[in-house]
């Protein structure tokens, strides 16, 4: 029997609440960008593609997109932390509705949480001997797989508090963002045309990505 969605339950349990804040933090998303296209179209048009950058392509894209039409490295990092927290949240608390096989029944979100939750299981063996200090360079790593999402999953398997885990989680993606950050602001001091070599970058990254961004949502996902 389905379990029917019970709006009574969601604040009692912690995927609800996860849910809850996920939800905030659009409303909070969607307020910064509206507000930046009124006052600086490139500006909103600079927040809004480093988030389509993030699911695209990850932290690295959305950093660069930021650092490539010259927003001020402080705020870089602060908003590609934000939208790290917001996308760690939300698919989160998907993960923790499917685990427990709550509402997500079948169709390309429920495989797509599948697929994260098998690719989350691949790393946790060798990850489990070093604990928190493994979750965290596993996050802070800039490889394909290796990001906050995938990495709070690990923790959750390790049964890590909520608080440890995202903790541990956003402390590893904090120092990324900061050092692609870094990484990047030092291209765009040595690089005259460095707005062209991103769009580059990106398009690559991109094509890149897209292959596995299918296989996310396929049946089988990156094991087939």
């Amino acid at each position: 029997m389905k379990n029917k969605f019970n709006p009574r339950i969601i604040y009692s349990s912690e995927a609800g609440r996860m849910l809850i804040a996920s939800i905030f933090l659009f409303f909070i998303f969607f307020a910064i960008v509206g507000y930046a296209f009124i006052q600086d179209f490139v500006l909103g048009r600079t927040l809004l593609g480093a988030f389509v950058a993030h699911a695209l392509g990850g932290r690295a894209a959305g950093v660069g997109l930021c650092i490539a039409f010259d927003m001020n490295i402080y705020l870089t990092v602060f908003y590609n932390m934000f939208l790290e927290v917001l996308i760690v949240c939300l698919s989160f608390s998907l993960f923790l509705y499917s685990f427990n096989n709550q509402y997500f029944r079948g169709g390309f979100l429920q495989k797509a949480i599948k697929n994260s939750e098998r690719n989350a299981l691949k790393y946790e063996e060798v990850i489990s001997k070093y604990g928190w200090i493994g979750i965290f360079l596993f996050v802070m790593i800039p490889l394909p797989v290796t990001g906050p999402v995938v990495g709070s999953f690990i923790a959750y398997s390790l049964c890590f508090s909520l608080k440890k885990n995202f903790m541990t989680v956003f402390s590893g993606t904090f120092f990324a963002i900061v050092l692609w950050s870094v990484f990047f602001e030092f291209l765009s001091d040595h690089l005259s045309k460095i707005q062209g070599v991103f769009v580059v970058l990106f398009i690559v990254v991109v094509v890149y990505f897209l292959k596995h961004i299918r296989n996310w949502f396929s049946k089988d996902g990156f094991g087939s």
